[in-house]
């Protein structure tokens, strides 16, 4: 309630939709908004109903999130940007159930941003554009050959700079059916004095010479992978931008307009479901939403940044 002093009170506090408040000597009287700022157009629901997927992939890539986003503003958490700059990518819809086992679909999230120039990748066979010149990678190649090959022959990378290989591959639980994301990945250092073998510390899925540039022995079926270049410089980590390149098929039974249907009934219907991060829901009468509409919002699921980092 409001309190104040004196015959001619200077008043602080609330009345009803009202605040008091003194400035400066000076009584200041502001109204409150009471509406509920949790709208729900059919563009804001259907943005909602891509978060349980997007949540779901960032929690199994988790653990090598941090540094991966260098271009994020000032206070901005891992967590939040990769939520935010994946909002529009191609839709995946998971049913309630799914999402509460921990369902997670492969698809083409951007899992870095950074100043370096992006790694393209093509083909179904994935291939790079770093070029390795003569150098064929085989059970004797060394990190110290291979550094050689990628610093000689591609304009940008230094020794001490870093390549990370991603390969996220789709997996059924053997028990219910669900689908989850199983991760693989490997930090080389552009080291000219290490003469250890580089299949010793990386798989021939993300360093294996294809048409003489870097690119894997397995084909992408059933995945999706990513190639970062990284480079410390007084202290601050720089990064390529890149988003996973992923195999088309996994999106046919999740991004279609029949399972996005399926999945919005499982909430609850249409008119009034959100999802909450943690994938449950609520209806027409909640206010308390966990997450906003993409663009600035800003997801607090706490814990996020306290991970170890891949590009360190």
């Amino acid at each position: 309630m409001a309190k104040g002093s004196g015959i001619i009170r200077k008043v602080s506090g609330k009345v009803g939709d009202l605040v008091y408040f003194v400035r400066g000597g000076q009584q200041i009287i502001r109204g409150v908004a009471t509406s509920s700022k949790n709208p729900r157009t059919s563009a804001q629901m259907l943005q909602r109903m891509k978060w349980p997927n997007i949540l779901a992939v960032y929690r199994t890539l988790q653990p090598y999130m941090k540094d991966c986003f260098e271009s994020k503003p000032a206070g901005q958490t891992d967590y939040n940007r990769f939520m935010s700059v994946n909002l529009n990518s191609t839709p995946v819809y998971l049913e309630k159930s799914d999402a509460r086992l921990g369902a997670a679909i492969v698809a083409p999230y951007v899992i870095s941003q950074g100043s370096l120039p992006s790694i393209q990748v093509d083909g179904t066979t994935p291939t790079t554009d770093i070029a390795l010149g003569t150098l064929d990678i085989d059970d004797a190649t060394t990190v110290t050959e291979f550094a050689q090959a990628v610093v000689q022959n591609n304009y940008g990378y230094n020794f001490g700079d870093q390549i990370a290989f991603f390969r996220l591959v789709q997996e059924e639980d053997s028990q219910d059916g669900h689908p989850y994301i199983s991760v693989s990945a490997t930090r080389i250092n552009l080291d000219p004095a290490d003469t250890s073998t580089l299949r010793s510390v990386a798989p021939a899925a993300g360093f294996s010479t294809v048409s003489g540039t870097l690119g894997s022995d397995a084909a992408l079926t059933g995945a999706g992978v990513a190639w970062i270049h990284s480079r410390s410089v007084n202290g601050k980590t720089h990064v390529s931008s890149q988003r996973l390149v992923v195999d088309n098929d996994l999106l046919e039974e999740y991004g279609t307009a029949e399972m996005l249907s399926v999945a919005t009934k499982s909430y609850g219907g249409s008119t009034d479901i959100f999802i909450r991060p943690g994938g449950t829901s609520g209806g027409s009468g909640s206010t308390n939403v966990d997450e906003g509409t993409g663009g600035g919002s800003t997801v607090t699921p706490g814990g996020d940044d306290e991970d170890e980092d891949l590009f360190g």
